[in-house]
């Protein structure tokens, strides 16, 4: 018998010992981390040295770990770490350690823009069972740039089985003192302590990725600190200046709320006060924000104070109550607005009013500009504005882009929803003293000046929903075209230009909500205009009565059907070309569409009456090469025509010109291009007929079989 137990007890000091020295040649050598960190793009463990005594036991100094996981990138570190495995569990491929106590212990979270995602999950995965990681003597955290550094303890426990398994997190605490947090160097909070305890229910990563697992989370955060005051200095008309900064009055933070399975704890608060200084030219203001949160048994209510700032009497409040306390995910905000109600009430100068675009119009071809003051009274009814709301803003500076042209100036804005029938109606008004307007795509060269634009957009329904609905109507009238030149852009200059003139603009349109042109009218009146058509130099004085309809906004095309121009006093002033004779003449299109680029793209039919055919003789060549019994014909009596006109990059083309009175016919077509014309034209008075061919600088005429050779002419235009 004694030799069996000197046996055993040999034995198990032969294995004891060989323990030893193999479980600390593998916490000491390259082994140890080279058997850990099989996948170190996803999890590495490095330390410094460590020991082992028994099996299970292992004590490590220097610890660093590190892992990625989808966007997270996370470290954490410990001056030591000493922990318990339990070594049966170990045989049913469970990884269980009732205890581990570290020392020291900073950690840290970030984002990474690369995703590493998990491998694909698939049965027989080691079971992770870490029953309780404790520390007493927490340092430091860095989460997300946000720096906290505290004193305190905390335990945490999870349950994880790897390849795709489900997950679970034990109950954890912490109980932190001393809490300072910092971002980008500026002090969130002094003082602070926090205590808080979690749980999460084990499920699969599928059933709640993300945020979604708050609705199997069970928690308590408790907090309280001191917060830094505010700083203001308000003496920049555009932009405002803060920085944050010890205050003796002591700004302070609460909270005590509480989350079971998504849905905030009846009872909970939250509590901010904030310091405020603000000074405006030698005037300074010493007050708070305020901001308080409750959940009772209905819901959660939020009342909010911002006094104002020196020299003003603007202010924001909000007394506002949310429906429920359950944290639907992911987070909706037309959601959570259904479940609001109560009132809003703000007067307060923003440092830039540009995300009141988006919610006004769905395209973006409206867009306020720069800082701006809103004074608002709200009053909201689960999730909708009640009738009798109001929005105005004195001074905004505004760019709105229509059919190519870009109007800016500083607007005043108005908006109102006001009960309509069995609906409501919202409208919002901008009004424009002033206004500029150029180019788009130039949008340095002046195109137009003019005093009053008024911009009315209004939908049925809610001002929270007023982009998806709202229609626009954009006035203006007498707006001064300073030199009708700055159109060349939009010319075939090479066959039509502007030599000098001004005119006066007035447009009345009506936008869809995309953006779109539904319906609209344009007028232009221009007094001693001259301008170049092909080799001609005219003069004289037109209207231009414009009416769009048919937009597609993708591809810019505008519908001109029923447009009419009306030219007045027209005089040709070359020499030569004719003995100083005016002409009128008017013009509508029966059909016509435009491409608003540049330059424009125009293909129209047009009715024509003129004082009679004189303009259009001129343009093939001088009245003195015509014979004689054609110019008596000239001022025979007013000619009415038909016709198609095409315009596109340098070229301008009319084709089927059909022009008579009681004694007299003409058919024509022209080509104008890089300043040269070529065309043909048929006179007819009675059994007299006359032909004239033109191309470039030559002319002919054809007497003899006039028709014939004019019906031979290829068509200019295509059907």
């Amino acid at each position: 018998m004694r030799s069996a137990i000197r046996r055993l007890v040999k034995t198990g000091l032969i294995v004891a010992v060989a323990y030893l020295v193999a479980g600390n040649v593998f916490l000491n050598t390259p082994l140890g981390p080279w058997a850990i960190n099989r996948k170190p793009e996803r999890f590495e463990l490095a330390w410094s040295h460590g020991v082992t005594w028994w099996p299970g036991f292992v004590a490590l100094w220097n610890v660093q770990a590190r892992g990625h996981v989808r966007h997270v990138v996370w470290n954490a570190s410990a001056s030591r770490a000493e922990g318990r495995i339990a070594m049966l569990p170990l045989f049913s491929r469970e990884l269980r350690l009732d205890g581990i106590d570290v020392a020291e212990v900073r950690v840290g979270v970030d984002r990474s823009d690369e995703e590493m995602l998990p491998p694909a999950a698939r049965p027989g995965g080691w079971t992770l069972h870490f029953a309780r990681i404790g520390t007493t003597t927490f340092r430091h955290a860095r989460i997300v740039g946000v720096e906290v550094d505290a004193n305190g303890s905390a335990t945490f426990g999870f349950i994880k089985q790897l390849r795709g398994g489900p997950m679970e997190v034990l109950p954890s605490q912490v109980s932190l003192r001393d809490v300072e947090v910092r971002a980008g160097g500026d002090a969130l909070l002094h003082h602070g302590t926090l205590d808080g305890d979690v749980a999460i229910v084990r499920h699969l990563r599928e059933q709640a990725p993300g945020l979604a697992k708050l609705g199997l989370t069970d928690a308590h955060l408790k907090i309280d600190g001191e917060v830094p005051g505010l700083a203001v200095d308000l003496a920049s008309a555009s932009q405002w200046d803060t920085a944050l900064v010890a205050d003796a009055n002591g700004g302070r933070l609460e909270a005590d709320l509480s989350l079971a399975r998504g849905t905030l704890g009846s009872g909970g608060r939250l509590e901010l006060r904030v310091p405020l200084r603000a000074t405006r030219n030698g005037a300074q203001l010493d007050e708070q924000a305020v901001v308080q949160a409750t959940v009772g048994d209905s819901g959660v209510h939020l009342d909010v104070h911002l006094p104002p700032p020196p020299g003003d009497e603007g202010s924001l409040r909000a007394s506002l109550d949310l429906a429920g306390s359950t944290i639907d995910l992911p987070l909706d905000a037309k959601a959570v607005l259904a479940r609001t109600s109560g009132t809003l009430d703000i007067d307060w100068r923003f440092g830039s009013l540009e995300w009141l675009g988006p919610l006004l119009v769905k395209a973006p071809w409206l867009a306020l500009e720069g800082a701006g003051r809103i004074d608002a009274a709200l009053k909201v009814e689960a999730g909708r504005l009640a009738p009798g709301s109001r929005v105005e803003i004195p001074e905004v500076s505004i760019a709105a882009t229509v059919a190519g042209h870009r109007f800016t100036g500083k607007a005043r804005a108005t908006g109102r929803l006001d009960a309509a029938g069995s609906g409501e109606r919202a409208q919002v008004a901008l009004a424009v003293a002033r206004f500029d307007v150029a180019a788009a795509d130039a949008p340095t060269v002046l195109l137009m000046r003019g005093n009053g634009l008024d911009i009315d957009l209004e939908a049925s329904g809610q001002l929270l929903d007023f982009r998806e609905t709202a229609t626009t109507r954009i006035r203006f009238a007498n707006a001064e075209v300073p030199d009708l030149k700055a159109i060349n852009a939009w010319l075939p200059g090479e066959a039509l230009a502007i030599t000098g003139g001004q005119a006066r603009l007035d447009a009345d349109l009506a936008l869809a909500a995309d953006g779109r042109i539904s319906r609209g009218h344009v007028g232009v009146h221009a007094q001693r205009a001259s301008a170049r058509l092909g080799a001609l130099r005219l003069a004289g004085d037109f209207d231009l009565d414009g009416r769009i309809g048919g937009t597609d906004l993708a591809a810019r095309h505008f519908d001109l059907d029923q447009t009419t121009l009306k030219l007045r006093n027209v005089r040709i002033i070359d020499e030569g070309r004719t003995a100083g004779e005016q002409w009128w003449a008017n013009v509508t299109l029966e059909k016509g569409r435009i491409e608003a680029k540049r330059p424009f793209k125009i293909d129209a039919d047009a009715d024509i009456e003129m004082q009679n055919v004189g303009l259009l003789l001129a343009l093939f060549t001088r009245h003195r090469d015509y014979p004689r019994w054609v110019l008596k014909l000239v001022d025979a009596g007013t000619m009415r025509a038909t016709g198609r006109m095409a315009m596109d990059a340098g070229v301008l083309v009319f084709d089927r010109v059909e022009a008579r009175n009681d004694r007299f016919a003409m058919q024509a077509r022209m080509r104008l291009a890089h300043s040269q014309a070529k065309g043909s034209l048929l006179l007819n008075w009675g059994v007299l007929g006359l032909g004239l061919e033109v191309d470039k600088d030559r002319h002919e005429f054809h007497v003899l079989r006039a028709r014939e050779w004019f019906d031979a002419q290829p068509a200019l235009i295509g059907r």
